[in-house]
């Protein structure tokens, strides 16, 4: 039985209510009836079209045919000249969520040798890092704590990492902003009366938004309101708790009102669990009311329109997707639906669990009746060892990023521990090291097939005609003999702005 938010994410995201991919229990089909097998293979057969036409969408959503027309200094046409054209940076923002860079700020310093081979093995990745700042968390948790005491503001682990994203070039993303839930609130907050605790509140929304200006470029500005209480109505707390829509979209639009006045020019998300997947049965909310994750989908939706129509509507639609294994069919089918709310979507924490592939049986599920909902396999020995169970966690994780780049409503991925599935540390405090199966998959994806490097010509009226993916480029000209660079010129392939480029050179 579920009775606390983290009950419901553990489980949820290690597969009570979802399955493995088909094709992996057709690999392993021993015990299956014919029936069976037949109806993962139809499964399986369904799924992979809809993971080839996401794979041609990207093509057609995340890229742009550019003409550059390349003049010399006169203005003169270019014409017939070499040229390489290299992406250095993709529009779409590919990250992580960090609580460990702050961890080995605060326990080793920030000229710590791990903290130096983290913060380069994650940039060699990806260009989007998610920085923690809890105004506070429980105790027994060792994450970024800004204000556990009245008055004694520890911003410098936050400001660390965010100084550090913008020096190498990444975008940097605060998490969160305000989380309604009562561990992230400090104790002291809750001997003053509402409208003391609102002041508290704004000064700390104020000092965040106001300091960062501009180096932090997004933020999740409300977190899991879905599940929790308004500020006023914390002490009467029972997770789940049913808010009403009306007392959420009252006090996310003071956050919002008030952040936007330091910082107007963020992208502000709020950001929710529990909708991807269904349940095995509905929860019981503090109201009486059964939870479903169809019924949170509904409130979500209704809330951002009830926002809208106070002027305070966040920027983004932040979906955590912590909850298993969803199948591609069932994941782009969600974003559609979730895209009615009107606003772009950024996954926002996802987290690829293998604690299902590690039992010694596998769980069948089916949600269209057509066989029994639950069978397991009797096998006694576990049916995977870890070096396959990493290649299926790999496969996974490309399957879900490439179904989320592969739709246009999804403006950004960011994961919650992409560097803990992607890297294993030999020891807590040593920056010895091992790769894993996950690491190289996204960094191929990002860095090779989602990226533009082509090797070009001017034509007779010195254009350059190539599709590439939305991004920062390098425009280079190559010595004909020793290929060496004689200089390089920047542009850039914006979404909003596809077409021609002029860029008038001196450089050869």
């Amino acid at each position: 039985m579920m009775n606390n938010r983290r009950q419901f994410i553990r489980h949820s995201a290690t597969g009570f209510a979802t399955t493995l991919l088909p094709q992996w229990l057709l690999a392993n089909h021993k015990g299956l009836s014919h029936f069976q097998r037949d109806w993962l293979k139809e499964k399986s057969l369904d799924n992979a079209d809809v993971l080839t036409k996401a794979k041609e969408d990207i093509k057609l959503i995340r890229m742009s045919d550019v003409e550059i027309l390349l003049i010399n200094a006169n203005g003169k046409p270019l014409t017939h000249t070499s040229v390489e054209v290299v992406q250095l940076k993709h529009h779409f923002n590919f990250g992580d969520c960090n609580p460990d860079m702050d961890k080995l700020f605060r326990q080793e310093g920030a000229g710590s040798e791990k903290l130096k081979h983290y913060r380069k093995l994650f940039a060699d990745v990806l260009n989007t890092v998610n920085a923690t700042c809890y105004w506070t968390e429980r105790p027994r948790n060792n994450m970024a704590k800004t204000e556990e005491y009245p008055g004694e503001v520890f911003y410098d682990g936050f400001a660390d990492t965010v100084d550090w994203g913008n020096a190498n070039g990444l975008i940097v993303k605060g998490h969160p902003l305000f989380w309604p839930v009562d561990k992230a609130i400090p104790g002291w907050l809750k001997k003053y009366d509402y409208p003391t605790q609102l002041k508290f509140l704004e000064v700390r929304l104020r000092q965040l938004t106001g300091r960062f200006k501009g180096r932090v470029k997004m933020w999740d500005a409300v977190n899991e309101m879905l599940w929790e209480p308004a500020l006023k109505n914390l002490l009467q707390r029972q997770w789940p708790h049913f808010e009403t829509v009306e007392n959420m979209a009252e006090y996310i639009s003071f956050v919002m009102e008030v952040v936007r006045s330091e910082d107007p020019d963020a992208v502000y998300t709020i950001n929710d669990y529990g909708l991807e997947l269904p349940w095995p049965k509905p929860l019981k909310s503090n109201s009486g009311a059964d939870v479903t994750p169809q019924l949170q989908r509904r409130r979500y939706i209704e809330l951002i329109q009830r926002l809208r129509s106070t002027g305070h509507q966040p920027n983004a639609l932040g979906l955590q997707c912590h909850d298993g294994w969803q199948q591609p069919a069932d994941q782009m089918a969600f974003y559609s639906e979730m895209a009615k709310a009107g606003l772009p979507l950024h996954v926002t924490e996802f987290w690829a669990h293998t604690d299902h592939l590690k039992k010694t049986g596998v769980k069948l599920a089916a949600n269209n009746g057509d066989f029994a909902t639950e069978q397991f396999l009797n096998n006694t020995a576990p049916l995977y060892s870890q070096e396959q169970i990493d290649i299926m966690q790999a496969d996974f994780v490309e399957q879900y990023l490439t179904g989320a780049f592969g739709h246009a409503a999804v403006d950004a991925f960011i994961f919650w521990g992409f560097m803990s599935m992607a890297v294993e540390w030999k020891t807590n405090d040593s920056p010895a090291y091992e790769l894993k199966p996950v690491y190289h998959r996204v960094k191929k994806l990002i860095h090779e097939q989602w990226a533009t490097k082509l090797s070009l010509s001017s034509n007779g009226d010195g254009l350059v005609r190539f599709r590439g993916f939305y991004g920062d480029y390098s425009l280079r000209y190559p010595l004909i003999k020793g290929g060496a660079i004689v200089a390089a010129d920047e542009f850039s392939v914006h979404k909003k702005q596809p077409g021609r480029v002029t860029i008038q050179t001196n450089r050869i």
